[in-house]
């Protein structure tokens, strides 16, 4: 059977956002880590608190705007966005994992789609360029990242706090109106409603620098 245009599209996009795409984001807990070890975070409804606040309030949140900017953007403004989603990072890991991120995806882009490069810095900008430049619908592009963020962070508390299979699906599950909801929200926003308020989550980030021992790199 003959692939269409659609479903091209939406293979790419399953490709983007899979476990299996080579960015390596298993490897950053986005400073939940530190937030376990001192137990901050303990329980499947603390981790869904958590993530629906960074969803409404902080990172996920830029990192939405940030996504919905670039995807409209010409290349030139488009490195303009890269420039400042990556001074929006609130400490040194998480601009090392945003930089890593963005930058793997661009390479495995490149390999996927031979001939497509892309000289960006930053994950959100660099998926929302990728899926511009495919011709994914902006809204698909920006739930399938969203929820990629969550579900990394639910796989980060299964292992860590530990949560069992169940309650992690039951978190995802819960998370799902607030991704949609954030998702809605980002599409009609500008980059003047870029902002953060989740200053425990970004405390978190910058302590994990130092965690004697850790298993994340953020």
């Amino acid at each position: 059977m003959a692939i269409t245009t659609e479903s091209q599209q939406l293979l790419q996009l399953l490709a983007f956002m899979s476990p299996a795409f080579p960015v390596g984001s298993f490897a950053y807990s986005h400073g939940l880590e530190w937030a376990i070890d001192d137990g901050i975070v303990k329980s499947g409804d603390d981790v869904r608190v958590w993530i629906e606040s960074l969803l409404v309030h902080g990172s996920g949140w830029n990192d939405a705007v940030l996504f919905s900017a670039a995807y409209d953007a010409s290349d030139e403004v488009r490195a303009e966005i890269d420039e400042l989603a990556l001074a929006l990072a609130a400490s040194r890991e998480r601009a090392l994992e945003t930089s890593d991120l963005g930058q793997s995806f661009a390479k495995a882009v490149a390999t996927l789609s031979a001939g497509e490069t892309m000289n960006l810095q930053t994950y959100p900008v660099a998926v929302a360029a990728a899926c511009q430049k495919a011709g994914i619908d902006k809204r698909a592009g920006l739930l399938a990242y969203l929820q990629a963020f969550t579900n990394n962070l639910i796989a980060v508390a299964v292992r860590l706090v530990p949560l069992g299979q169940t309650k992690g699906l039951e978190v995802m599950g819960g998370l799902m109106s607030v991704i949609a909801k954030t998702a809605e929200r980002a599409l009609t926003a500008k980059l003047d409603d870029l902002g953060s308020s989740t200053l425990l989550s970004d405390i978190s980030a910058m302590r994990h620098e130092t965690q004697y021992s850790r298993v994340f790199r953020s």
